[in-house]
């Protein structure tokens, strides 16, 4: 799908929503004494935004606080409370890592901005376009492996990855909520509502908890519950990466799915507007590139033969065609061209003799590659009637054998680049067990499984960072307070009614302003630093 369809898609959702908000509206009642209570679900509309508040899972939350409270649970509860408070450390862990890699990556742009300009402007005369081979492919912030790598479907990544890259961040920010709202019943914070949002396509989930009774708590304690939602995402990925190491997912795919890596690769997808749709069929057995092998079991010990041929520069074959001598001299016109005279016209390509690349012929490769010719290394290994020949290196012959439904061989001949078959086609090593399994659904699960791991990890430390709309402000908040009373005070200032009534007197000092301030500041500039970086430097390139 293309940006501007699914713009327009987008567009048209939008319409269709905000046509229901205005033909599902209700006259307001004039008396506040004849107004209904407030319905424990509602949907709001505004400004993009599509909003879903309920009460409904509060009674889960309260029975959840109850069962974890220390008379009826008191070993699980103290689980949970050394669990959290390891939580907490992670998360001030994360904070660190995150305002670290933020300044690593504003060093390395500018660097990188400022090295690019120095160049160019010493080397005027030169035009060179960068990253010929397989840096066009993606786009990264530096040079630094832990700088950050933004994904932006249609410019980094495939724009037909977008519904899994919103699914995954909307898991993400479930999980994430789970957090605050556990922690907030192992101290018995009620939750007042939760519920999930879209600002224009984007997925969030949130929970509200009563401010005054999340202040009140002992910084300890808040610190959980600020904490809670980072740790799971932290905990969540550590999850997935044990599910990967266990090799759970080869396991129920081999229930479902063939491994014909050994024969080939399987043709999963197909650009729609590709001239190989038609030649070409989702689940055919891929099983030689030119004279590359695609099996493993020709090369057991090397990677994606698929990627690493296609993505290779272009050579002459090793091995030529035995062409009837007749032949040459009818299709080129004459006995043989030289290398000015032989042009490339619609079908036809330029063919170079084995033994002297001087010699060449204008011919169709469709009938030689596809036909019965033999091969040759040398014309003295054909007949006496018959030349070797090769395509001119310059040509860019593909020739693709697949095996359709596994019996017999044919040749699909593809004239042009050979990254342009690698960019249109897809293809995997798994063919389905069952007609109503889709070939895509390893590709898009292992996608989806990936798109997982990012959205937990950017979860985690980008929350982490201490602006004031993010967990990270509120976590620097919390720390400042635990830091600062234990060192002004000591055990011998601690309020002993507010101990027993479970609350705690904020404190404030300038100190604490202070660092709250300059942290939040340098945070903020640096982010929009990198933010104006990356624009430079996406313009430039």
């Amino acid at each position: 799908m293309s940006l501007a369809a699914a713009g327009l898609w987008i567009s048209c959702v939008w319409l269709v929503i905000y046509a229901v908000k205005y033909l599902s509206r209700r006259p307001k009642l004039l008396l506040p004494f004849s107004q209904s209570r407030r319905p424990s679900t509602e949907i709001s509309v505004k400004n993009l935004n599509l909003r879903l508040k309920t009460e409904a899972f509060n009674a889960l939350h309260d029975e959840l606080s109850i069962r974890l409270s220390s008379n009826a649970s008191p070993t699980m509860r103290q689980i949970l409370l050394w669990l959290y408070d390891l939580g907490s450390v992670i998360s001030v862990i994360g904070m660190l890592a995150a305002f670290s890699l933020l300044l690593s990556t504003a060093v390395t742009l500018s660097q990188d901005v400022l090295g690019t300009r120095h160049v160019a402007h010493q080397s005027t005369n030169t035009v060179a376009k960068r990253g010929l081979d397989h840096v066009e492919d993606t786009v990264a912030l530096g040079h630094n492996a832990f700088t950050i790598n933004p994904i932006i479907p249609g410019m980094t990544v495939p724009f037909s990855h977008l519904p899994l890259i919103l699914l995954a961040l909307g898991i993400s920010q479930i999980v994430h909520e789970a957090g605050h709202a556990i922690t907030a019943a192992l101290h018995r914070i009620p939750m007042l509502s939760s519920g999930v949002s879209i600002t224009f396509i984007l997925p969030s989930a949130f929970v509200i908890l009563p401010s005054a009774r999340l202040e009140n708590l002992l910084p300890r304690h808040r610190m959980r519950v600020v904490a809670g939602g980072c740790f799971h995402n932290f905990a969540f990925l550590w999850l997935l990466h044990l599910a990967a190491w266990s090799g759970i997912g080869s396991v129920l795919a081999s229930l479902l799915f063939h491994d014909v890596s050994a024969l080939g690769r399987i043709i999963i997808g197909i650009d729609h507007d590709s001239p190989l749709v038609a030649h070409l069929l989702v689940g055919t057995l891929v099983t030689r590139v030119d004279d590359v092998q695609m099996g493993s079991a020709a090369h057991p010990t090397t990677g994606n033969l698929w990627d690493d041929y296609l993505l290779s520069p272009t050579s002459a074959p090793a091995s030529g065609w035995c062409v009837d001598k007749s032949i040459l001299s009818k299709e080129s016109g004459q006995a043989h061209l030289t290398a000015s005279e032989c042009v490339a016209v619609g079908l036809q390509s330029c063919f170079i003799s084995k033994e002297d690349a001087a010699v060449q012929y204008s011919l169709y490769p469709g009938p030689i590659f596809i036909g019965s010719a033999a091969r040759c290394s040398s014309s003295m290994k054909c007949a006496p009637s018959a030349s070797c020949v090769v395509p001119r290196s310059d040509q860019q012959l593909v020739r693709i054998t697949v095996a359709r439904d596994y019996a017999g061989e044919d040749i699909v001949v593809w004239k042009g680049p050979k990254k342009e078959i690698w960019e249109q086609v897809e293809v995997g090593s798994l063919r389905p067990r069952f007609p109503f399994i889709s070939q895509r659904l390893p590709s898009v699960a292992s996608f989806f499984f990936e798109y997982m791991t990012l959205a937990n990890m950017s979860l985690y430390l980008v929350n982490m960072l201490p602006i004031t709309v993010l967990d990270g402000y509120q976590l620097l908040v919390t720390l400042l307070e635990l830091l600062f009373s234990r060192a002004s005070g000591g055990l011998g200032s601690v309020d002993l009614e507010a101990l027993n009534n479970r609350s705690w007197p904020p404190h404030n000092s300038r100190a604490q302003r202070a660092c709250r301030a300059f942290l939040s500041t340098s945070t903020l500039i640096l982010v929009s630093l990198c933010g104006l970086l990356s624009f430079i430097r996406w313009t430039e390139n």
